[in-house]
């Protein structure tokens, strides 16, 4: 394999996974005509298991305003690692 063939391989995962942030990224324009960029990636699959347990402890939080979807969302993940029992984390392993 030939180095041009080689950084062709490893840029196509790098090249498809900024397409997939740039999806969540948008500018708006506020009254003064300042830009504000905004990045809202609503993708769990990267995030830690202890990171989702946070985001579901947040939700719990009074006057939070999580999406239910979204809780579902993180939920689910959580049962895919088999991270989640009886609505608690496990026990961190050793």
């Amino acid at each position: 394999m030939n180095k041009a063939t080689n950084e062709n391989i490893t840029q196509q995962p790098i090249a498809n996974l900024m397409r997939q942030q740039a999806r969540n990224f948008f500018v708006e324009v506020n009254g003064d005509g300042e830009y504000i960029y905004h990045w809202i990636d609503t993708s769990i699959d990267m995030l830690s298991s202890s990171k989702l347990w946070d985001l579901l402890r947040i939700a719990e939080i009074p006057g939070c305003m999580m999406d239910a979807d979204f809780i579902g969302s993180i939920t689910d993940e959580l049962i895919r690692r088999s991270d989640y029992f009886d609505g608690r984390p496990l026990l961190p392993r050793h």
